[in-house]
């Protein structure tokens, strides 16, 4: 089964689990997958459009991805990364 890895900012939705496996699909289909899972990842993820937040990469296989590559496919064995790029002042 595919996984996606969770930053740690966004732990919060999955009680601290860094790791969700959820079927193959698309990239979109993983990620609703976790919300499914876990409520309130996906608002952490998505914006209201339901595009991915502009602070929120995406990484397949260690790839990054595109911001429109939602529909890309995900595969039994590959992991997708979502990366929280958060900055501190």
């Amino acid at each position: 089964m595919p996984t996606v890895l969770i930053p740690t900012a966004y732990r919060g939705p999955t009680r601290g689990i860094a790791e969700v496996e959820v079927g193959p699909g698309s990239v979109r289909a993983c990620l609703e997958a976790v919300e499914q899972q876990h409520p309130g990842f996906g608002d952490l993820v998505f914006d209201q459009r339901g595009a991915v937040h502009r602070f929120v990469k995406l990484f397949l296989n260690g790839v990054q991805l595109e911001a429109d590559a939602l529909d890309q496919v995900v595969a039994e064995a590959d992991r997708l990364e979502v990366l929280a790029a958060i900055a501190g002042g």
